[in-house]
């Protein structure tokens, strides 16, 4: 059984949670004025069984209560990421306001990292 991908999972669970807002890898243009985008932004395997990833995860929104608000709940559903799908371990490792360099608008940004795990195989 492969290993799972945590990034492409995260976002599938995202986007179903945060059904109004789109959930993508990369920021599209024109961006939309709420955007989660969820990378991978490093971590090892720990072993033939286990991951530990490094997940990113920016988001925008119009306003800064807007962004921290989306923030929050995202970092909920991370929190709520369950074990049956083969996460054992998520740790936010910050959750800050981070204006867009660009537009200096409004954007949160967090980071977590994540120990996965799947079933051994027969």
């Amino acid at each position: 059984m492969p290993r799972l991908n945590v990034q492409a999972d995260v976002r599938a669970r995202l986007a179903h949670a945060l059904a109004s807002v789109e959930v993508r890898v990369s920021v599209p243009d024109p961006r939309p004025a709420t955007l989660v985008v969820v990378t991978r932004e490093g971590g090892h395997r720990l072993n033939a069984l286990q991951d530990r990833a490094g997940v990113g995860i920016l988001m925008w929104a119009p306003t800064e209560a807007e962004a921290c608000a989306l923030a929050e709940r995202v970092g909920d559903l991370m929190a709520a990421l369950p074990f049956s799908g083969g996460y054992e371990l998520v740790e936010e490792e910050t959750m800050r306001s981070d204006p867009d360099p660009d537009t200096r608008g409004p954007r949160w940004y967090a980071s977590y990292t994540i120990t996965t795990h799947r079933p051994q195989e027969a």
